[in-house]
């Protein structure tokens, strides 16, 4: 029980950790990237970043990332939910983090964290959740909202900017619990875009083009990038066969889920698993 107080104080939540073995994919949720020992170039959407041994980069959810070519460094990730920043207008693709003497130690402590999902128990979960939000507030948010301060005579609204900012991030509240209702339901192949809308009170048309106005991709893809990135982590943390996975992700039929994996990552769901665990006996 007190477990379940603490974790509501933490304004994101911890999903897993990866180790990066293909050289593109899609972020489905946020996702703290790092190279612990090497610099690494990478593009994300249409910019690019290029990173330090230890810098951190936020990529948002949804966003196609390409290594460069000839570059094979030794990325982590952490893979997590923020509904709040997906309220904030005009979140940017990726943000490259700031080093200092704390993001370092807090992300050294995040590195001693990064054990199998199995060995990760829920007091663990939580630490590991408060300081991602810690090192996301230290690296990335705090001193880019500081730079982006206007002066003190600037930062007074009127009151038609104040109404209409305030009516924007209550018509995403909506959203975020729209997408948590997707994940709760994942393992329904059923799940529909009517259900999703009434879930939350919206017609299905209104519902999808206030959902692509924040996400940039329809309700219907968004649900595949998350079964999609839930298989993944059965793959690779788990024994369980093909056609269990498209039980628990929702998808009825083995040879669709085989061809969703194969466009996203060039591979079958085997290929994958046995390349993944290849790489992680590497590392």
């Amino acid at each position: 029980m007190l477990e379940w107080q603490i974790s509501r104080l933490i304004p994101l939540s911890f999903d897993r950790f990866q180790n990066i073995s293909w050289d593109e994919w899609i972020s489905s949720s946020f996702q703290l990237l790092w190279s612990p020992q090497q610099s690494f170039t990478c593009n994300v959407g249409h910019s690019i970043q290029s990173l330090a041994p230890g810098q951190p980069l936020l990529i948002a959810p949804l966003q196609t990332v390409r290594l460069n070519s000839g570059e094979s460094p030794a990325i982590q990730a952490a893979a997590f939910q923020f509904p709040s920043l997906l309220e904030l207008d005009s979140f940017p693709p990726s943000l490259k983090g700031h080093i200092n003497s704390i993001s370092k130690q807090l992300l050294l402590q995040l590195q001693a964290y990064q054990l199998p999902m199995e060995a990760v128990d829920s007091v663990a979960r939580i630490h590991i959740s408060s300081l991602l939000f810690s090192l996301l507030m230290e690296s990335l948010l705090l001193p880019d909202i500081q730079s982006a301060l206007p002066q003190a005579e600037e930062i007074r609204e009127s009151p038609a900017q104040s109404s209409k900012a305030h009516k924007r991030k209550k018509s995403s509240l909506p959203i975020v619990y729209a997408v948590r209702y997707m994940r709760k339901h994942l393992d329904n192949p059923d799940l529909s875009l009517q259900e999703i809308a009434s879930a939350i009170g919206y017609n299905p048309n209104y519902f999808c083009q206030e959902f692509s106005h924040i996400f940039g991709v329809s309700p219907i893809r968004h649900l595949n990038e998350l079964r999609v990135s839930k298989a993944l982590h059965y793959l690779e943390n788990t024994d369980t066969p093909v056609k269990q996975i498209c039980e628990h992700v929702g998808i009825r039929n083995p040879g669709n889920f085989t061809g969703m994996i194969k466009n996203r990552l060039g591979m079958t769901p085997i290929e994958y698993r046995r390349r993944y665990r290849t790489k992680t006996m590497d590392v």
